[in-house]
């Protein structure tokens, strides 16, 4: 079965919820400590289906794809400069 990535009702992303349903993200949760052989774990698991996904997506799917990697960069990349500017003017 598919995991939706949508509310079917709001059409909101269900990132929050599909984060939370991986047992990877309760066992890096699970003392309320984040290590850094944690965050190297994670990213390499990242890493190997990056690698696994890279192989069976056609053309057309592999630019989709960059194109979706690409952008969540800069989202990532926007929401931590923009926590650094809030810090800044507290």
């Amino acid at each position: 079965m598919t995991v939706p990535w949508f509310d079917r009702e709001t059409g909101i992303l269900l990132l929050d919820e599909l984060a939370e349903a991986q047992p990877s993200f309760r066992k890096i949760l699970e003392d309320g400590i984040i290590t850094p052989e944690e965050l190297l774990d994670q990213s390499n698991h990242v890493l190997e289906l990056m690698q696994l996904l890279d192989k069976q997506l056609d053309d057309r799917q592999h630019q989709l794809v960059t194109e979706l990697l690409s952008e969540l960069a800069v989202l990532f990349a926007a929401l931590q400069y923009h926590e650094i500017q809030q810090l800044k003017h507290q």
